[in-house]
């Protein structure tokens, strides 16, 4: 069509309406092209799904394209994987598309890249060249004096004057200074690629002969060389201008990663994609890896919607993990997803583990829906896995939480100039401020939640809405000025381990202390280099890290586990546990872990002690398949909340007559009860499971669930929505 005909084009907009929008359009558009529409009194950035379309509505009540960018955002392939999601996560399809879109291509007034750059003296820059500029042009003066000392970055320039660009620019034009783009580099020392040993050279085979689509999943313990396996195939996949994308739970993974990737694959680019990039830098890797730019792309979650030139395969790193599944606004989870898109583009999906979930296992074990491998014993010649000790909790007040046992222990390891981890799920100092004469405890006055000591800060804060004030100096009910901080945090911890241990070198690892991508990257280097003698932290430290010198791992407080009345509690504790210790004995080194608990006979810690997953999955596979419990059966949640409780007592009681009302058959629909965590945020807070036994029937009973509700303009004044295979309750 020319420029002057005009067609009709859908358009996907990031809104709560589960459809696409008309408009006119008088260019040449393709799909996948963002362009800029009005959408009521704005002006929004929506992207093209449909070309030359035709519509039911007159030509007057049609509004015109403003804009159309050159920037193509996402081909068909990808349309299929977004209607797939919407149509599964029961979302939006236009909110499910702008999901995957970067914040700085939403923006209506475009923003460039800006580039960095490097300034450095010519030949004829020099002290008589600067002597005879003006002595009233000072800056520019100082500025040519920096330059000729040293070369300088832009960065460094700003420092000297505002208007540097201005004074800059007379010396390029003068020939005095050149001018070149800089890219800061981190120094990488080239690797070679290991000889693979009997099982892995087996397992690299099998997956490398693999046509078109198949599901893999290595099953390895900790040390096995899971990695070392990925980059022997990212090796073949690359070939040809071929890129891989590998999926990791954790930003602090990400890394340690990029290095060891980049090491080894010094000639292809790689680059890696989280949250934690700035805005910019995020928009510039998803740039170049879907220009085909970058071969090798790391990421978290939403890098599964990344758009690509030539995806060969996807690999999903520590896939038990649930940090792949997103908690808000789209719950969808990645390994799912990331198996829908290899299936799409006909590659090989290969998930990896020492402790896969027990979905996955029975997927692999006993439906053969992926095709289980397994390394059994540690890469590193000589390396064993970590004796375990399960010793009784025999902590109190006194020894605070470090018992005379775990004392002689890291005692021990230190006079061997080795590592020690000691791992403590709980940050902060305390996690409750008790009243000792009247059972009072300070909690939040949004959330139906205790309130953490933090005494680093010297404030009480409450770990889901962030709500923070001073620790109380008395009772709030009785006066009583006698209170206590009773349990234990990773604070404490180290309060406690520092005095102990006043000659070592003892760091806190947890969310207080690492923020940043520098933070984890200085982190890394000082294990390495053997600055850090005793880490103290949370879960952030119980995968994917590999530290030589690390020989004993202690364990303490894993007992609340125990008490939950999350089906998948067992399952995590051990995940957690099996991981964590993991970290010791990577080397040469022989590892030792030590697990205080109040029940070392317990068969779950029994289980960890023997370090054998299988077992463990076979009798929990047993137990779920008794209780009818997923694999064995298909869940979802309708979740309302409210800052008015009448208000969603009402919704919630009518979205379950309109459940209950349903003629699909084989969905049991349960009461409507209260989660665990009634209130958060002020928010006042209800739900109602649904479960089948037929993946089908329950997105069908689904989708009639949600239309209904939707129809009843009245039951929308509260904040709902479905969570479909749910991991927490």
């Amino acid at each position: 069509m020319n420029s002057k005909e005009t067609s009709i084009v859908k358009v996907a907009i990031d809104v709560p309406i589960d459809d696409f929008f008309d408009y006119q359009c008088e260019e040449n558009v393709s799909l996948g092209q963002a362009v800029l529409v009005p959408f009521g009194s704005r002006k929004v950035m929506g992207i093209v799904v449909e070309v030359d379309s035709s519509t039911e509505l007159e030509a007057h009540q049609i509004k015109k394209i403003i804009r159309v960018d050159n920037d193509i955002l996402f081909n068909e392939e990808l349309f299929k994987l977004f209607k797939f999601v919407s149509s599964y996560y029961h979302y939006p399809i236009g909110q499910t598309i702008h999901i995957a879109v970067p914040s700085n291509l939403k923006k209506i007034e475009k923003v460039l890249n800006k580039k960095s750059y490097i300034y450095e003296a010519t030949d004829l820059l020099n002290k008589s060249t600067i002597d005879q500029i003006s002595a009233r042009k000072k800056n520019l003066i100082e500025i040519a004096k920096v330059i000729f000392k040293e070369k300088q970055t832009d960065g460094a320039l700003k420092t000297i004057s505002i208007n540097w660009k201005k004074y800059v620019k007379e010396l390029v034009d003068l020939n005095f200074v050149k001018e070149r783009e800089y890219q800061k580099t981190k120094f990488i020392q080239k690797t070679s690629a290991l000889k693979l040993n009997q099982e892995q050279s087996e397992i690299y085979e099998k997956i490398l002969g693999a046509q078109g689509f198949e599901a893999f999943l290595i099953y390895g313990i900790t040390g096995s060389g899971k990695t070392e396996v990925y980059m022997h195939l990212i090796e073949q996949y690359v070939k040809n201008n071929g890129q891989v994308l590998i999926l990791v739970p954790e930003i602090n993974l990400t890394p340690q990663l990029e290095d060891r990737f980049t090491s080894r694959f010094s000639s292809y680019l790689v680059i890696s994609l989280h949250s934690q990039l700035t805005q910019k830098k995020r928009l510039e890797n998803w740039e170049l890896a879907k220009n085909g730019t970058a071969q090798i792309i790391i990421g978290t979650r939403l890098s599964v919607f990344t758009p690509f030139k030539n995806l060969r395969a996807i690999i999903m790193d520590e896939e038990q993990d649930l940090s792949f599944k997103q908690h808000d606004k789209l719950r969808y989870h990645a390994r799912d997803v990331a198996m829908m898109r290899a299936k799409l583009l006909n590659i090989p999906f290969i998930a990896g583990s020492a402790t896969p979930s027990i979905e996955i296992w029975h997927r692999s074990v006993n439906e053969n829906k992926l095709l289980l491998h397994k390394l059994p014993k540690r890469a590193v010649k000589d390396a064993t896995l970590p004796r375990i000790n399960l010793i009784k909790d025999e902590t109190n007040i006194e020894n605070e939480g470090i018992s005379e046992y775990l004392k002689s222990a890291i005692k021990h390891h230190l006079d061997l100039r080795q590592q020690i981890l000691i791992f403590i799920n709980r940050r902060g100092y305390a996690p409750v401020l008790f009243c000792s004469s009247c059972g009072w405890y300070a909690s939040c006055s949004r959330c139906s939640s205790k309130l953490v000591v933090h005494r680093s800060k010297q404030h009480l804060r409450c770990h889901h809405c962030d709500y923070q004030r001073g620790i109380d100096t008395s009772c709030k009910v009785c006066g009583n000025v006698d209170l206590m901080s009773l349990g234990s945090g990773t604070q404490k911890i180290e309060d406690r381990i520092r005095k102990l241990f006043p000659k070592a070198q003892v760091r806190r690892v947890d969310r207080d202390t690492i923020k940043t991508k520098a933070a984890i990257d200085a982190l890394y280097d000082d294990m390495h280099d053997n600055k850090i003698d005793i880490l103290v932290g949370t879960q952030m430290l119980s995968k994917g890290h590999d530290f030589p010198n690390l020989s004993l791992v202690v364990v303490l407080d894993a007992d609340n586990a125990l008490y939950s009345s999350d089906f998948r509690a067992s399952e995590k504790l051990f995940s957690q546990l099996v991981q964590v210790a993991g970290r010791a004995g990577r080397g040469s080194i022989p590892g030792e872990v030590v697990i205080q608990t109040n029940f070392p006979e317990h068969p779950l810690y029994q289980s960890v002690k023997n370090q054998d997953y299988e077992s463990f999955a076979s009798e929990e596979i047993n137990l779920r398949k008794d209780l009818n419990f997923p694999p064995f059966c298909f869940q979802a949640v309708l979740r309302a909340e409210s800052k008015n409780k009448k208000k969603v007592e009402d919704f919630i009681n009518k979205a379950y007559s309109i459940a209950s009302q349903s003629d699909i058959k084989d969905v049991n629909v349960f009461h409507p009860v209260q989660p665990i965590l009634d209130r958060v945020k002020g928010f006042e807070r209800y739900q109602i499971y649904f479960h089948s036994s037929s993946r089908q029937l329950l997105n069908q009973f689904l989708r009639y669930v949600k239309e209904r509700i939707l129809k009843q303009k009245d039951l929308n004044k509260v904040k709902w929505f479905i969570d479909v295979d749910p991991v927490d309750f």
